[in-house]
């Protein structure tokens, strides 16, 4: 760091005792700050701020102090805060990138008001993936929401902000934050965040033997993400609403997407029966037909051949 020394014969014939006075005592305090970076960064912006005000008041005579702390003050900020992350100070280090931006904006220094700009979403992303990680949800919602805060276009933010809520069962408030993150670059993941949980929504109702609830929710689901899944559930809520063509539909998805699922059998036989219902009965003997000799659903299978006489 550059140290300042002041001829003072020179102070004492341009500016006065007195002036000459306040001039060496600036440049002392400025080489005082100068001395205190390595061991105390702290006490250094302390000193440096000092010897900026006191430059200040000295007009032309001070300017090249007064720069040098305007050149220092800002990046004292970035590298102290950087301090305070080593040290798992958070709090602590966007305090002090916060004070970078500030002094930076002020003294004119844009790439440290960028930097520091860079480092607060990059520290409180950091913060909120550990309280993620650990399963504290309040707390990694309250730090990605202070990531949307300072940039509103975090889409990242937004995921895991929406992964959080979901977690806690808050489903609606997830949607919001998986929407968002959807409108902020991440599309793909955030879509198959919501698939998910519009799959949870639609086994809820499902549950609840709410039949018109699941099969919206599991069609809301297929609009992100296509999946068995929601086929499934679109299949046996469909059927039970008696929509038979879109349970007919669903319930082939599902048998494309899980070609050796367990259960192929008996939504084999449930497939027949909605393509029945549906009218399409020549469709439904093939797949009647399919299952005729299975161990569960061949008997039912065979009286439908029978019935529908199936050739």
């Amino acid at each position: 760091m550059k140290k300042i020394f002041v001829t003072l014969l020179v102070a004492l014939c341009s500016l006065g005792i007195a002036a000459a006075q306040d001039l060496e005592k600036a440049t002392e305090i400025y080489n005082n700050a100068a001395a205190a970076i390595d061991n105390n960064k702290a006490e250094a912006i302390t000193l440096f701020e000092q010897a900026l005000d006191m430059a200040g008041q000295l007009g032309a005579e001070g300017a090249e102090i007064a720069d040098q702390c305007k050149g220092i003050i800002p990046k004292l900020y970035v590298s102290l805060g950087k301090e305070f992350v080593n040290e798992k100070k958070m709090d602590e280090a966007v305090a002090q990138f916060k004070k970078a931006i500030e002094k930076g904006e002020a003294f004119g220094d844009t790439e440290v008001v960028e930097e520091a700009k860079t480092l607060i979403p990059q520290i409180l992303m950091a913060d909120a993936n550990q309280a993620l990680n650990a399963k504290d949800y309040d707390a990694a919602i309250a730090g990605y929401q202070q990531v949307i805060d300072a940039d509103p276009t975090n889409g990242q933010a937004h995921l895991r902000k929406g992964q959080a809520l979901a977690a806690q069962g808050k489903a609606d408030d997830a949607i919001k934050a998986f929407e968002l993150a959807s409108e902020n670059g991440q599309e793909e993941a955030a879509a198959k965040q919501l698939s998910n949980l519009y799959v949870k929504k639609a086994v809820a109702c499902q549950k609840a033997k709410d039949m018109k609830g699941a099969l919206e929710n599991a069609q809301k689901s297929t609009e992100y993400v296509d999946n068995a899944n929601a086929e499934k559930i679109i299949g046996i809520s469909a059927l039970s609403l008696k929509q038979n063509k879109v349970a007919a539909d669903a319930f082939e998805a599902y048998l494309s997407m899980s070609p050796n699922a367990a259960d192929k059998a008996q939504i084999t036989y449930q497939l027949g029966t909605a393509l029945v219902g549906a009218g399409d009965n020549a469709k439904a003997c093939g797949y009647f037909k399919q299952i005729a000799q299975d161990a569960k659903w061949g008997e039912a299978a065979r009286y439908q051949i029978t019935t529908l006489k199936c050739n």
